[in-house]
């Protein structure tokens, strides 16, 4: 087992109140996530110039690299990944986060493991909700770093942002420091910007491991569509806002169209 014992995660009752009460918008950091054999997952985490690495090219992701594809991670990796996915890892996911219901996905789309170099950011987003490639829906997001060591003025630190608060200048609400066995999981829907938009300094590499939970039903609210969302200017901004109230307008007489169609279904009311 490569998570910690019971000092960390069978606090399940402390977290899930931590997980409603947290600003900007409901998540939960553990420190010190990893167990004793933490040790064995840094030292397994691939090198910058493994073959392996998909790298980003885009100004958003500038010196990302990331590897979804499960056959080739290292076996420790492999391990973590199928304890995180496991039907007690879920049950406790689900208590924590209060949403019932969770799956894990085992294509990693987005996820699996993430690096980024010297200069590297992550612009501050918001993640896509819709999953057409199951056609489930995406709800939290579980960041486990693995970085032996990290201080905050090297960058690269995870940055929570209030909603709304989606252009250049804004203040986070919140800053994680991406040390070793570090565990953020948080609630993504188009309410919960984040990223890290201060470069990386120095010869540094930010190592993690990004999985993300979904349910086979759509969330109570609107929570975004299949897009990631990136930072942008107030004009661009006010655009996407208009294009989205328009697709919620959609989405909600699409969900009555379909109710009533279902209710009048000659195949179901046929006694």
């Amino acid at each position: 087992m490569y998570l910690a014992p019971d000092r960390t995660f069978d606090v399940v009752d402390q977290l899930a109140a931590e997980f409603r009460a947290a600003e900007p918008f409901p998540h939960v950091v553990i420190d010190s996530a990893l167990g004793n054999d933490g040790a064995e997952i840094v030292r397994s985490f691939p090198a910058a110039s493994w073959e392996g690495w998909h790298r980003y090219r885009d100004e958003y992701q500038h010196g990302k690299m990331i590897c979804s594809q499960f056959e080739l991670l290292p076996s420790p990796i492999q391990q973590l990944i199928t304890e995180l996915s496991s039907p007690k890892f879920l049950s406790w996911l689900e208590t924590v986060s209060g949403i019932s219901g969770l799956l894990p996905d085992p294509y990693l789309e987005g996820g699996g493991l993430h690096c980024s170099g010297p200069g590297g950011i992550l612009a501050t987003h918001t993640d896509f909700h819709l999953y057409p490639r199951l056609g489930i829906y995406r709800r939290l997001n579980l960041l486990l770093y693995l970085n032996e060591t990290w201080q905050e003025d090297w960058g690269g630190c995870l940055e929570l942002f209030a909603p709304g608060s989606d252009t250049p200048g804004d203040a986070p609400a919140k800053t994680v420091v991406p040390g070793l066995g570090t565990c953020v999981i948080f609630r993504t829907d188009d309410r919960s910007p984040h990223g890290f938009a201060r470069p990386i300094t120095g010869d540094r590499w930010r190592r993690s491991l990004a999985l993300y939970y979904y349910t086979a039903t759509e969330a109570d609210e609107y929570s975004g569509d299949t897009n990631t969302y990136w930072r942008q200017n107030r004009e661009e901004r006010v655009g996407r806002r208009v294009r989205q109230s328009i697709y919620r307008a959609l989405i909600f007489v699409s969900r009555g169209l379909a109710y009533v169609a279902h209710r009048i279904d000659p195949k179901l009311t046929r006694r």
